[in-house]
């Protein structure tokens, strides 16, 4: 067994992958250190924070892994050398700069994917060689550039939530997804279409001024904006479905003619690839083809790209569950004590369920990526009319509007969804089956879809183990699955905040390990 390789990636959701004779041992995403959505080691935080928190890293990966020194250590984008005090934290035999975004985008998701060779596209905004890439991939081969357009989709994108009423506490890096919730409640408006497909288009700077990008728009579509004229009601809606339908329209345009020359599984990356729609889109544009997403095809998941395009690895790429673990760990029996806490067994944990009760659950390590798998999730029944709305007004503590992921074992979810096979990582939004709509209102969509994530036994035994005793009791095999955080902040990694946000919000119920926590 030789040296691990290390890499890290610094801008915006900044990362840290560990890898050792073809294996991603852990990925650490620096959000879950400090406590701020979509950390970045680079920006918006004090220098003092970014060396704290590289040090702090660097302990974390020696006491869980027993790595001290490493073989190559692997900077990404925004710099010409590694910094002399990143390699006094991180002693390595040779460092090395990668400044290529894209292909550490598709490098990452492909060697995540079953496939042996594919079509990647790779598409999102602001990066520092272009905006929308295509690659073919060859396992164990370098990738092959193939193709490029100069469109920025994901920096235009997000504007659209600074023209919405309804979309509260405006951040970039986070208005899309708000965008894409609120899109399935609009019509496409005719008016708007070529207006935004042209805005989607005009190369605006990534760096130029937000007022000037909000004029931009403005302008395009003859909408005045200020903070206190935004669209309300119907019309917001319908803008920001007009925008979907303009981002699909572009990424057909741009992306037809290669995926019909290749012939080849597709595999969407980058950010843009968080937009499920779309991604739904393409299953059934292409019903031959087979379409695969990673769970952390966000810039999260750069770091593992870096070192894929390193090593190669020959086998599949898992990172599903190698996040972060429980930074408090050794607390926890002081917080069973404190909390009288008690040894839980499954059965306790259904009969909850049933009685309507939400369940805050950790359990392991955390998930690689925005999505929460189970190891770091709220879970409920989906049968209560109104548990959409407690959940995002009484526990997450976000907007009305945003809907909530459906967990279902895999061998069930054709008999609740239009799907077939799995989706693991909630990549996709298929159509609710019409005769569950009405028994499954929290994880039914306006739109009738549900952003489905399929388990079996062997991925989580005890999430897939809930599924089953709450089917048998109630003949429902699905159940709610949201992220483990409330509004703008990322998802948990103490069984300190788990314990602060169980009393502060109207959870009922705490899962830690084992060990049940009641109020």
């Amino acid at each position: 067994m030789g040296l691990p390789n290390i890499a890290l990636h610094s801008h915006h959701n900044a990362s840290i992958a560990v890898e050792l004779d073809g294996n991603i041992v852990t990925v650490i995403e620096f959000e879950r250190f400090v406590n701020l959505k979509n950390a970045s080691h680079c920006f918006f935080q004090p220098i003092h924070v970014k060396d704290y928190v590289l040090k702090e890293i660097y302990e974390y990966i020696k006491l869980n892994h027993n790595f001290t020194h490493y073989n190559k250590f692997i900077i990404g984008q925004g710099y010409k050398e590694v910094p002399q005090e990143w390699r006094d934290i991180f002693p390595a035999k040779e460092y090395i700069v990668n400044e290529d975004h894209h292909p550490s985008h598709a490098s990452s998701s492909f060697y995540q994917s079953p496939y042996n060779e594919a079509l990647i596209i790779s598409f999102d905004g602001g990066s520092n060689d272009g905006f929308f890439r295509f690659f073919h991939g060859i396992k164990g081969q370098e990738l092959v550039d193939v193709g490029s357009y100069p469109i920025d989709l994901g920096s235009h994108y997000h504007l659209i939530g600074l023209f919405c009423e309804d979309i509260k506490n405006y951040d970039q890096l986070t208005a899309a997804g708000k965008v894409l919730g609120l899109q399935s409640y609009g019509n496409v408006r005719e008016e708007w279409l070529q207006p935004l497909i042209d805005f989607f288009k005009s190369p605006i700077p990534y760096f130029s001024n937000l007022e000037q990008k909000k004029l931009t728009l403005s302008e395009r579509i003859g909408i005045p904006f200020s903070e206190t004229n935004k669209l309300k009601g119907q019309e917001q809606y319908d803008f920001a479905r007009t925008a979907q339908e303009a981002f699909e329209i572009i990424f057909f345009e741009s992306s037809d003619q290669f995926i019909r020359k290749f012939n080849l599984p597709v595999i969407l990356t980058g950010g843009c690839a968080l937009n499920i729609t779309l991604n739904t889109r393409v299953k059934e544009r292409y019903p031959d083809l087979e379409v695969f997403v990673a769970p952390n095809s966000t810039d999260g998941g750069l770091s593992v790209g870096l070192l894929c395009s390193l090593v190669k690895p020959k086998n599949i790429v898992d990172v599903t569950y190698k996040g972060v673990g429980v930074l408090d760990r050794s607390m926890l029996m002081e917080y069973v004590n404190t909390y009288n806490a008690r040894k839980v067994n499954i059965d306790a944990i259904v009969q909850d369920l049933i009685n309507q009760r939400i369940l805050g659950l950790i359990q392991g390590n955390s998930e690689h990526g925005p999505r929460a798998l189970g190891n770091r999730s709220i879970i409920c029944s989906p049968i209560p009319l109104n548990m959409k709305d407690t959940l995002n007004h009484k526990v997450k503590h976000r907007e009305w509007f945003r809907p909530f992921a459906p967990i279902v074992r895999l061998e069930d979810v054709s008999e609740y969804f239009e799907w077939e096979g799995e989706s693991r990582w909630m990549n996709f939004c298929p159509k609710v089956r019409k005769e569950w709509r009405d028994r499954l209102p929290a994880i039914t969509h306006v739109d009738g879809t549900g952003r489905v994530q399929t388990v079996t036994k062997e991925q989580n035994p005890l999430i897939y183990e809930i599924l089953t005793q709450f089917k048998e009791k109630t003949g429902v095999g699905v159940l709610v699955n949201t992220s483990f955080n409330v509004d703008r902040k990322p998802i948990l990694s103490s069984y300190k905040d788990a314990l602060k946000v169980f009393h502060e919000t109207e959870l009922d119920r705490l899962y830690l390990d084992g060990y049940y926590f009641t109020k």
